[in-house]
């Protein structure tokens, strides 16, 4: 055995360790004699192994002995008595060719080689006994996990912390059931469809839905495309998954009849490797030593969590939709801009999404508008990288994560929002349910896009009651306090209600109550339309997180609380004559406990992303006017992430926007020629009226 293995195995220097046990060592590295009742080995001592030493043999060396003289003897007595031994297996044979080998080197052994076997001995004890103290000494920082405090942490956190360490990997092992869509097949509005009406609609009807054409094009150009399409291989299909260049299939989208055939793609995907996924949550982390931060990474990637980001295709066409797209949304809003860069870049997600939202806005054009983001989301599911495809086509969702930091990431969870809105508006409220899990999977943690304020909204409606009180219950709820939002809060009390557990339902009020007892309040008072003596809205302090997180569930309660307001309102009084407090004992969820910490007042980014992205009047209007005046509340891209200065020196940059894909000579000119308009202060209109009265003035008179 080398030095090196000995000190990789003992970790101290073995000539310590000699001393250590008063043996002398010469200068020369070799044992000095020592006295002959030392070197003579006792009788009948089996060697001592020190392999089976460090595999954490724990007895004591005069026991081991006695067992191994013991065992000697027996072996010797059976192979007296049996003549013909048994059979036997490979490992067994190979353990017999070894003892024989041995056998016949001690007979021709020589006064040397005992002396070295001697030798080896002591430094096996020596290598053994420093491995002891090693194992000792070390148990305490090798198996030193972070998350096994948090785990044995039972009560909520009220305050977020980096990277949502009290969500560990244990409580998102126990979560998985619950972020599962449980098949693909749950992602197909068609699906849903069948559901309903079963045999009365038919296949043929179906298929009639989706050749049919949501924007204005001529027969003459769908012709076109149907031609185009049968030139691409792979495009479309019978079924309208076949995706081209690949023999997977489409999983969130089908491939329309109006739809430009291609095979160039606007984004590609990559899987994040295990250094990428670390120097991620690094960038954000400040609570935990790099050292613990690996063991989060690690048990991830142990239990199967992966990680993947969207990369936008950065040739010189996409640069220059880029740079149009941000002059037309961020320099100048010009919606006809928009429209025509559509007609070019047919496929580009910023302005298929864009126009979507300009279409509800202007037209109300509902059916245009759910086209285009059914397009936008076919741009990434065709994108999918092969073991992101496998995970999610087998409803193992729950294992891949989409950084938000990524600006195409950011996009994919827009579209998915986005999505979730137009099928809630066709009342597919199950394919709706189905993709709020999935949104919510990408990303538990963070969530966001906010899906905790809406999706207890699509449980009800599509009756997932069950479902809906198993996820109250679950740490995607009970690790922080704010996740257990006012619409999960009041809307388990209704689940309850319809699956007459009326007890339950009124535990779980309670509950809901001392949560949030302001939007308990606006319940009994605007939906139930009832009162309390001497209770009154000014008795509640409410922050701004609080105003606006109670208008996510109020815009929707009437509706929900229809077949119900008796029991509301007949609970509601109650808890208010016997459990309201001053305004100063309410806290910011229930507790009664001080209003004074500041980092509670502060709205979390995934609520204010929700109420702006809902277009709900009601919501917005309870946004402090601070978050108005921010220059990062971009429709296309609202409030994203950013890193600190002091993280950009000397590290990789994490964090990218639309401004990293535009071409910034481009940029350049648009910015000039739009301050020469301004200089005429005359719109477009006006110069292209001008401009034909001059040619009609320059044309001669007969």
């Amino acid at each position: 055995m080398s030095s090196r293995a000995l000190k990789k195995l003992g970790g101290k220097s073995l000539e310590d360790e000699l001393k250590k046990l008063d043996i002398n060592v010469s200068s020369e590295g070799e044992q000095e004699e020592v006295s002959e009742d030392e070197s003579q080995p006792v009788a009948n001592q089996p060697k001592f192994n020190a392999f089976a030493f460090l595999n954490g043999d724990d007895e004591d060396e005069e026991e081991d002995a006695d067992e191994d003289q013991q065992e000697v003897k027996e072996d010797s007595q059976a192979k007296k008595v049996v003549k013909q031994p048994p059979q036997t297996t490979e490992s067994s044979k190979k353990k017999s060719k070894k003892k024989k080998k041995g056998k016949g080197k001690s007979r021709s052994a020589t006064p040397a080689t005992e002396k070295e076997e001697e030798d080896d001995d002591d430094i096996d004890k020596i290598l053994a006994q420093v491995k002891q103290q090693e194992q000792e000494t070390k148990p305490t920082i090798e198996t030193f996990d972070f998350e096994e405090e948090y785990d044995s942490t039972l009560e909520p956190f009220e305050v977020y912390d980096s990277n949502f360490k009290n969500f560990t990997t244990e409580r998102l092992k126990k979560s998985l059931p619950l972020l599962s869509i449980k098949s693909f097949k749950n992602l197909d509005q068609d699906q849903e469809y069948k559901n309903l009406f079963g045999n009365s609609l038919s296949s043929e009807l179906i298929e009639d839905a989706n050749s049919t054409t949501s924007l204005a094009i001529s027969p003459e150009v769908l012709q076109q495309f149907k031609k185009m399409g049968k030139m691409i291989r792979n495009w479309g299909g019978k079924d309208r998954r076949s995706i081209p260049g690949t023999s997977r299939k489409l999983l969130l989208s089908k491939i329309r009849d109006d739809w430009l055939p291609t095979q160039l793609k606007s984004v590609t995907m990559e899987e994040l490797s295990e250094d990428d996924v670390f120097e991620l949550l690094k960038y954000k982390e400040d609570d935990i030593e790099e050292s613990d931060l690996h063991v989060k990474v690690t048990k991830e990637r142990n239990l199967g969590v992966r990680y993947f980001r969207f990369n936008k295709v950065n040739d010189t066409k996409s640069r220059v939709a880029n740079t149009r797209f941000y002059a037309a949304t961020v320099l100048t809003p010009d919606p006809e801009s928009l429209m025509q860069m559509l007609q070019v870049n047919p496929y580009h997600q910023e302005t298929l999404l864009q126009v979507a939202m300009v279409l509800l806005r202007q037209g109300d054009n509902k059916a245009t508008s759910n086209a285009l983001i059914e397009r936008a989301l076919f741009t990434f599911d065709r994108s999918f990288h092969k073991n992101f495809h496998e995970l999610l086509s087998s409803a193992e969702n729950g294992l891949v994560r989409l950084p938000f930091e990524f600006f195409s990431n950011r996009q994919f969870y827009l579209n998915l929002f986005r999505y979730i809105v137009s099928l809630g508006e066709r009342s597919l409220f199950e394919t709706a349910l189905t993709f709020c899990k999935f949104l919510l999977s990408l990303a538990p943690a963070e969530d966001p896009m906010g899906v905790r304020y809406f999706i207890d909204f699509y449980c009800i409606i599509s009756e997932e009651f069950d479902y809906l009180i198993q996820l109250s219950k679950s740490p995607l709820v009970t690790c922080y306090t704010r996740w257990y939002s006012p619409g999960i809060a009041f809307s388990t009390v209704l689940a309850c209600l319809h699956l007459n557990k009326l007890e339950d339902a009124e535990k779980e009020l309670q509950r809901a109550f001392e949560a949030y007892p302001y939007v308990a309040y606006k319940l009994l008072t605007d939906v139930a339309l009832s009162s309390v003596a001497g209770v009154k809205e000014s008795d509640f302090k409410v922050t701004n997180e609080v105003a606006v997180s109670a208008e996510t569930y109020l815009v929707r309660a009437k509706l929900l609380w229809q077949k119900h307001l008796d029991f509301l309102s007949t609970n509601l009084e109650k808890l208010f004559q016997t459990k309201h407090k001053p305004t100063s004992s309410y806290s910011l969820f229930g507790f009664f406990k001080s209003n004074n910490d500041e980092s509670s007042k502060e709205s979390p980014f995934n609520l204010i992303r929700f109420a702006i992205l809902s277009g709900e009047n009601k919501i917005m209007a309870k946004l402090p006017k601070s978050i108005w005046t921010r220059d990062d509340l971009l429709e296309f891209d609202v409030l994203p992430p950013k890193e600190e200065q002091e993280n950009l020196f000397g590290s990789k940059k994490i964090c990218d926007s639309l401004i990293d894909y535009v071409d910034q000579n481009l940029l350049g000119a648009i910015v000039q020629e739009n301050t020469r308009r301004n200089d005429l202060q005359v719109s477009p209109e006006e110069v292209a009226a001008l401009e034909a009265a001059f040619r009609e003035a320059e044309e001669p008179v007969d």
